[in-house]
């Protein structure tokens, strides 16, 4: 198995932004000496005999490693915010309104409320140049544990 398709809802992130993994290559360097050196191709939807946006050489050990921190990632994913007459009910046994973070900003966006399968939120606007526009995405900081949860895949989010 030297190739492997996905299933286009993940995505990397290269020089030139985002774009959709559809399949990831394996390929052995035949002129390494030692046969450690994997090459580690992900490609979007269209490619032409060319080089991945994104490219790992790895060692084995290296490669070992990764395949054992992806496994252990997968296993640890917090649990997606569950949310009950519009409030937060986390594991910790905390129930309240939660703090709306969004990973790569550094800025704080005020949580109004939650009905039904939408959060009412206000915040930054886009208007400051000051601030960075790489989020990537947002989770409900339970004010209990601190823990991170992501959104409900039908939440989303109506700004005022």
């Amino acid at each position: 198995m030297n190739r492997i398709e996905l299933s286009g809802k993940s995505q990397g992130k290269g020089r030139n932004g985002y774009f959709q993994l559809h399949s990831v290559e394996l390929m052995n360097i035949p002129t390494d000496p030692d046969g450690q050196v994997l090459n580690i191709d992900f490609y979007p939807r269209r490619r032409m005999n060319c080089v991945g946006p994104a490219r790992l050489l790895l060692n084995v050990e290296d490669a070992t490693k990764l395949a054992q921190f992806l496994g252990e990632a997968v296993e640890s994913r917090p649990p997606v915010a569950h949310i009950e007459h519009g409030v937060l009910v986390c594991e910790c046994g905390h129930r309240g309104t939660p703090r709306l973070e969004e990973s790569g900003y550094q800025v704080s966006h005020a949580l109004v409320e939650i009905v039904g399968d939408t959060i009412i939120a206000s915040g930054w606007d886009g208007s400051s140049r000051a601030v960075s526009e790489e989020g990537d995405a947002y989770w409900l900081m339970c004010d209990g544990c601190g823990k991170l949860h992501p959104l409900p895949p039908e939440m989303h989010i109506d700004w005022r």
